[in-house]
């Protein structure tokens, strides 16, 4: 629990440094506060939209691989926006696209890293782990604002993308050597649906 609270504090101070340069990179492109708040709503629209899909499809999948997957392709994401930007070729539809396909993941890496982090803690424990969390979230959101002024002004735009990139890897290697606390909370097994009363059995068989 102590290494996966270390990797979501990186992993959390990198996305709210990708967050705050995309805003500033926006207004810089278009000098427009209406382009800077489309992109954040861009971003935050599949949440809002496919999140009960992302959830679904965390419960069906396995949870260390879905977690490592989804991390691995948020820095892919991240190395490809600081690629364009290093080139000059990022726009503001390509960094809408960029946006939307991140959202798009972190539907589904946001319920998987969250109950991996239950996973690792006894069933007593979970209040407590979700607690942490919770802290390191805002402490990741924190210095990951402030990392951005300072990334975009010493090290350029395309630097604090990269930042982010690694940031997503950092936690992609180490989710494989996480291991389940003994007590864990573990999903209960799948119940095959009551079979239906036959009009024979009379209005008692529902009850």
């Amino acid at each position: 629990m102590r290494w996966w609270s270390l990797a979501n504090f990186v992993s959390n101070a990198g996305t709210w440094m990708q967050l705050t340069v995309q805003n500033l990179l926006v207004l810089k492109i278009t000098g427009s506060a209406a382009a800077t708040g489309l992109s954040i709503s861009v971003q935050a629209a599949p949440a809002l939209l496919v999140s009960l899909a992302g959830g679904a499809a965390v419960d069906r999948l396995p949870r260390k691989l879905t977690a490592a997957v989804s991390q691995a392709l948020l820095g892919a994401v991240a190395f490809t926006t600081a690629v364009l930007v290093a080139l000059g070729r990022l726009d503001v539809p390509v960094l809408m696209v960029l946006a939307a396909v991140t959202g798009l993941i972190a539907t589904v890496d946001g319920p998987a890293c969250a109950l991996l982090g239950n996973d690792l803690v006894r069933e007593e424990d979970v209040p407590s782990a979700i607690g942490v969390g919770s802290l390191v979230h805002s402490a990741g959101r924190l210095v990951g604002t402030a990392l951005a002024g300072v990334a975009v002004g010493f090290f350029g735009t395309a630097a604090a993308y990269t930042a982010n990139g690694v940031s997503f890897l950092f936690v992609a290697a180490v989710i494989p050597f996480l291991r389940p606390a003994p007590g864990a909370v573990r999903a209960p097994a799948r119940r095959a649906p009551p079979s239906r009363p036959s009009a024979a059995a009379g209005p008692r068989a529902g009850t």
